[in-house]
């Protein structure tokens, strides 16, 4: 389930018409090897619905006049009949999961499509597990759906209309008490299918949120580890896990009563065949073949009904899934290009906030009428308590957030009408979460240019002091980074981060704590780096240890939003107010 505004939003009410309607939307484009399935299935489904008609010929034409050269014709006939219809049945079922599996790989692409146009704010609203559990649990049951139900529906609706209108023309009395039970198996279903509809969905959700707790902890384990909390951890995964087991169960009672329903109805009407069947034959009305074609077509017609029942079932599920998935799809995107964005590209450098007001919650701002002016080639260090709203500016001029109000500006362009593209181009950013991805060393540096040399590289990780570690790596720059960098030091993911911003050589630099992680000598080297990286670059550094940026051209603090000094480091301490404060607390020994 989603949230905004801290609330939470539960599932749109979809119709499932509409939910099958999208999906078959993704369908469209398959329709010439859908008509070939379906061309498979009817020929299939011919075959084997004919196939009790020479079972009746071979019993009361052959085998009651003794014609064993015909009997043996015959049988190799309904031999070729069977592997005909496993044939048809293979292929089928293999060009279906070929139209699935394509289907969803575009059902797929515009799910992560929309993921990665989202904002923030959506990201920091939703866990990363329930999105996950979307991503694979939700699409697989849609896959496993997909793959059966439309040979299934077809297959089922041909044999219900073929053995109906055979039956009928052999015996019509024996027809009726073959179908006579057939309302009232599919009433039982419909009413079960209500209720199994609704677990499924709850399951989805649950499972959602059991993926997103596990995903949670395994990410914080260093945290529940240092604070002896692993019993609790694993007291509220039982509980989440509880409720997983206590929804499947519902929803796997529901369905699995099914099953034993058509057995049941299906034993009924073999009895009363026997019977009828006895009457007609003692009557002369019937024959012993046809009694026995009939309990075979009885066992067919029963087939697609348990079928159609469990296709009623699993389309329940999937369209919980569906629904799940298409939630996110039409989630909307906050921030987007204006109608006519303008491009930019040479830029000066010029940045301002005018009258600038936000909040990640509508109702709780975090900067407040913000001003601030920044000229071009200025190093401009933030500083002030945590909560302060220091990396809130620099998010909001990335374009990360849209604003509450104001504007903000670079060259006196406002950034709301310039293209994003743009905008992301200019703007290099080390933040103080590092992420690497999966692969080499060298291709997670030159992921902010894709076409650098290796030689531009190099020369980034010299500036940046990351060259020295990697090169006394196993494989130096091309050695592996496993999964969310998990092989590399905090301070060695940080500088490879920064050789990544060196690299990109945008003209507006931002560093959000970018030395957070190393170690002070690390950090003295780091710094002269920067300074070089930082000429004739507007700039802007957040910073904890104060020491980073006394050399920067101007220093803002900000305090609840608002700025409350600004200037050089000489001034401020000489103001002896709230920088001096924060200065003296970090160096008083």
């Amino acid at each position: 389930m989603f949230e905004t505004n801290g609330e939470a939003i539960k599932n749109k009410a979809t119709k499932p018409k509409e939910t099958i309607k999208r999906i078959w939307n993704y369908l469209q484009e398959e329709k010439k090897s859908i008509i070939i399935v379906v061309i498979m299935v009817i020929l299939s489904t011919i075959i084997s619905v004919l196939s009790p008609v020479l079972i009746l010929i071979a019993i009361d034409e052959f085998i009651a006049h003794s014609q064993l050269k015909s009997l043996e014709t015959l049988l190799i006939l309904l031999a070729i009949i069977y592997f005909l219809t496993s044939l048809l049945n293979y292929l089928s079922g293999f060009f279906m999961v070929s139209v699935s599996e394509r289907a969803l790989y575009k059902l797929r692409r515009d799910l992560f499509n929309h993921l990665e146009k989202l904002s923030l704010n959506f990201f920091d609203k939703n866990k990363k597990g329930d999105l996950m559990s979307r991503f694979t649990n939700d699409i697989t049951v849609i896959s496993e759906t997909l793959s059966d139900v439309v040979i299934q529906v077809i297959n089922s609706v041909l044999i219900l209309i073929g053995v109906g209108i055979i039956m009928f023309v052999i015996n019509p009395l024996l027809a009726l008490t073959t179908v006579i039970t057939v309302p009232l198996f599919f009433f039982i279903v419909l009413k079960i299918g209500e209720r199994v509809g609704r677990y499924y969905k709850e399951r989805q959700e649950v499972l959602g949120s059991l993926n997103a707790y596990t995903e949670e902890r395994i990410s914080g384990i260093e945290v529940v580890k240092s604070y002896g909390k692993e019993e609790k951890a694993v007291a509220k995964f039982v509980e989440h896990n509880n409720r997983l087991k206590e929804t499947s169960i519902r929803a796997q009672l529901y369905s699995s009563l099914i099953m034993p329903t058509n057995i049941a109805i299906s034993n009924i009407t073999s009895i009363l065949l026997i019977s009828v069947g006895a009457l007609l034959t003692i009557n002369g009305k019937a024959t012993v073949g046809s009694i026995l074609a009939f309990l075979t077509y009885s066992k067919m017609f029963n087939r697609p009904v348990t079928q159609l029942a469990t296709i009623y079932s699993s389309i329940q599920s999937a369209l919980a899934g569906a629904e799940r998935i298409f939630d996110i799809i039409d989630y909307p995107i906050e921030v987007l290009d204006a109608k006519n964005a303008v491009s930019l590209t040479k830029i000066k450098g010029d940045v301002e906030f005018n009258n600038v007001n936000f909040g990640y919650l509508e109702d709780e701002l975090v900067l407040k009428n913000f001003n601030l002016k920044v000229k071009s080639g200025e190093h401009i260090a933030l500083v002030g308590p945590t909560g302060a709203g220091k990396t809130t500016i620099i998010n909001l001029l990335s374009r990360f957030y849209n604003l509450n109000s104001g504007t903000i500006t670079i060259d006196g362009k406002d950034i709301s009408k310039v293209k994003i593209a743009d905008l992301r181009k200019i703007t290099g950013i080390v933040l103080q979460d590092t992420h690497l991805f999966k692969g080499t060393v060298f291709d997670n540096i030159r992921y902010s240019k894709m076409d650098a040399t290796l030689e531009e590289v190099i020369e980034a990780c010299k500036k940046s002091q990351a060259h020295s570690f990697i090169r006394r790596l196993p494989d130096g720059y091309y050695s592996e980074v496993e999964e969310e960098g998990s092989n590399f030091s905090q301070g060695q993911r940080q500088l490879i981060s920064i050789a990544r911003a060196i690299l990109a050589d945008h003209e507006i630099l931002i560093l959000d704590e970018a030395t957070s992680n190393v170690d002070t000598r690390t950090e003295i080297a780091i710094q002269k780096g920067m300074e070089k990286l930082m000429e004739r670059k507007t700039s802007f550094v957040i910073a904890h240890r104060l020491s980073t940026i006394e050399r920067s051209d101007k220093i803002i603090v900000i305090n609840n939003g608002e700025i409350v000094e600004s200037g050089n480091h000489a001034d401020l301490i000489a103001k002896k107010g709230f920088y001096y404060n924060l200065y003296k607390s970090q160096f008083d020994n």
